[in-house]
């Protein structure tokens, strides 16, 4: 009798709900067969192909997990929890650009959880975002990453630094140059203030804007057709947090510190 590929036991998913199960414990024979809601026989099927494939082992009646299994179960469960995460938050990611993300981020992507997405009314999507706003005026730290400012920015700024917000914000060369011209004096009182850091990023940016602040990270993300629909995704949780200061710190590597405009 041939043996049964690696591949082929892993595509099946009696094979991986009992490699995931083992994983939690080893487990006997007349347990797994209650917990996962089959016959022995069934079992049995499913058990011979794991040990033929090296997968789990059985001592005393009792089945565990081999290196090789337990290898394959941890990977099994960062496919299923990214599956898991792709689904979530109306299924933003999938229709989105997402190539700004470097490779080690972008492994890490399903620690972005506790996601909403905002899609503004047509009489609205010119307002700003007045949640993420009021947690960015109550936290000790502001970081965005920006090719788009909404036109009330002066005002925005403002009230963080009224609050002691610090602002560490990175633009590209589009966005300053637009600023500069529309909004000197503006821009003139971002970059005396101690409370501010203002850098220029020197590429084009492919998104609107990325902010985080103590609480959460708002992204304004482009379509896979480069087009923007204004929808934003609102991400409440501390993997958010912490995903997207490294994210914002990828790109504050590249910046330079402007000290004059």
């Amino acid at each position: 009798m041939s043996k049964t590929p690696l591949q082929a036991v892993i595509a099946s998913k009696e094979s991986r709900s009992l490699l995931l199960f083992l994983d939690e414990c080893p487990t006997g024979l007349d347990g797994l067969t209650i917990s996962m809601g089959t016959t022995k026989e069934q079992l049995n099927s499913v058990i011979g192909m794991l040990e033929e494939c090296c997968l789990i082992a059985g001592e005393n009646g009792i089945y565990r997990l081999t290196r090789i299994g337990e290898l394959i179960a941890g990977e099994l469960k960062l496919l299923l929890d990214f599956e898991e995460f792709i689904n979530t938050a109306e299924s933003y990611w999938l229709d989105r650009k997402l190539d700004f993300i470097p490779p080690s981020l972008l492994k890490k992507l399903h620690e972005v959880n506790s996601c909403t997405v905002i899609q503004p009314r047509f009489s609205d999507i010119y307002d700003y975002n007045k949640e993420a706003h009021e947690a960015s005026t109550c936290s000790k730290s502001f970081g965005m990453v920006a090719a788009s400012l909404h036109p009330s920015f002066p005002d925005l700024f403002g009230d963080m630094i009224n609050n002691g917000v610090n602002l560490s914000l990175i633009f590209d060369p589009f966005l300053l140059e637009k600023v500069k011209r529309d909004n000197y004096d503006e821009l003139q009182k971002l970059v005396n203030d101690r409370q501010v850091a203002l850098y220029l990023y020197p590429q084009k940016m492919h998104f609107v804007s990325f902010k985080v602040n103590d609480t959460c990270i708002v992204l304004k993300l482009l379509t896979k057709n480069d087009t923007y629909d204004h929808k934003q995704l609102i991400c409440q949780s501390p993997g958010s947090v912490e995903w997207g200061k490294e994210l914002f710190n990828y790109y504050l590597q590249d910046s330079m510190l402007l000290t004059e405009i």
